[in-house]
């Protein structure tokens, strides 16, 4: 199907833009329906690009190619996947962690689609109905490339909740092989057992884009418990999910470590983690405490009950999902930052995320050092971090991830 657009969609493609909006479409050639292959050509008939079509939402088209025609099909997909896999060799060859994102959406050269590697198992989650039609293409190209023992097909509630999707997208699918009884999928990250739940947990079953932070963590109390000589050294972590950050800060000599999360079941997984790691010495001597609650409110519990940290950990969802949002997720964040300050002890370690790709990094950071500033606890920064090397930015929407790591 032929597509025209305007000259701002024009512009925006040529620069290598993944996604052609629907208000932006002038002409087509016809009607077609999700996943359908769609070919944009400029005012003067020469080609701009290719991809597939999303009957729903207000991305219509998914781009796979731009600039120079390309044929949809397992080849292509067979590329980008060597392409991704070339990009993380590093990780990919690393023994001692076997958990990483494979393909990335639009960063990858695959809009609305994501790969993520556990152990020798694959969960694939699509975003975009557009998709359907091709799974069995995609699935096997990732099982000629990688050679997975299983392969796990989950949606995006977008598209499980559609009129338009078919049985097959509207609950999670074993494509390829066999799960657990407990449909856990287990993996390493540097060393350390963990247990991902792409049946009941966020994302595919574990936050992947934090392993570094986490391993940054992992260092930097173990340079507290070194300049400390081996003093108390309690770590906080907020919004815990399933215990990564807490698990990371136990191995590098924290002597207890504190998870919170509204989740009952990501806090027993957290305790889970620390069970699968208990041969290791440190893990074994943290005490690890567990507080199920609202974030906010525990925050203030700690600080009228005189608790204090060495470190405090803040990697909250994200707070601004649209354009509209964004004043309210600045204000939350400022929040946030007081309440992690007045439970971390002087000279302590503040670490704070953001993951809403709706806030600028620059203002993140500036809403952070000002709430320290009106809690008159300015902060030294360490570092600043964004995108590990699986989660690449190709486009400015693709970033979302910052964190700051700094003395208060």
């Amino acid at each position: 199907m032929a597509l025209r657009v305007e000259p701002s969609a024009e512009r925006a493609l040529r620069g290598g833009h993944p996604w052609l909006f629907g208000d932006s479409i002038r002409e087509m050639s016809r009607e077609a329906p999700h996943g359908s292959v769609g070919v944009v050509f400029d005012r003067k008939g020469r080609f701009l690009a290719v991809g597939l079509l999303d009957s729903e939402g207000p991305i219509r088209l998914r781009v796979l190619a731009s600039g120079k025609p390309a044929r949809i099909g397992p080849d292509l997909f067979r590329e980008r996947i060597r392409n991704a896999l070339d990009l993380r060799e590093d990780l990919v060859s690393d023994r001692g962690t076997t958990g990483y994102r494979i393909l990335s959406g639009e960063n990858d050269g695959m809009p609305g689609l994501v790969v993520d590697q556990y152990g020798d198992s694959l969960v694939l989650k699509i975003y975009s109905l557009s998709w359907g039609p091709h799974l069995r293409d995609v699935v096997s190209s990732l099982e000629a490339e990688l050679s997975p023992n299983a392969v796990l097909l989950l949606a995006a509630r977008r598209v499980t909740g559609s009129p338009l999707a078919p049985p097959a997208l509207q609950e999670p699918a074993l494509l390829h092989g066999t799960l657990s009884d407990h449909g856990t999928l287990s993996f390493l990250e540097r060393g350390l057992r963990f247990e991902a739940h792409p049946l009941l947990g966020h994302k595919t079953g574990f936050y992947l884009d934090q392993r570094e932070n986490r391993a940054r963590v992992e260092d930097l109390v173990r340079r507290e418990a070194e300049r400390t000589g081996g003093t108390a050294l309690p770590v906080l972590n907020v919004f815990s999910y399933t215990g990564g950050f807490s698990l990371a800060a136990a191995r590098g000599g924290a002597t207890e470590v504190v998870s919170v999360d509204a989740s009952g079941p990501a806090l027993r997984q957290a305790e889970r983690h620390f069970e699968l790691n208990r041969d290791d010495p440190r893990v074994a001597r943290a005490r690890h405490r567990t507080l199920e609650g609202d974030a906010f409110g525990i925050l203030s519990e700690l600080a009228d009950a005189g608790e204090r940290f060495r470190m405090v950990i803040l990697d909250p969802p994200s707070f601004a999902k649209d354009a509209s949002q964004v004043r309210r997720a600045l204000a939350g964040y400022q929040r946030l930052t007081r309440l992690g300050l007045s439970v971390l002890a002087p000279g302590g370690l503040l670490v704070q995320a953001s993951c809403s790709s709706r806030i600028p990094e620059e203002e993140f950071h500036s809403a952070v050092h000002a709430a320290a500033l009106q809690a008159r606890r300015p902060l030294e920064e360490v570092e600043r971090t964004g995108h590990p090397v699986d989660h690449p930015v190709t486009f400015p929407e693709g970033a979302y991830l910052k964190c700051l790591f700094a003395r208060a």
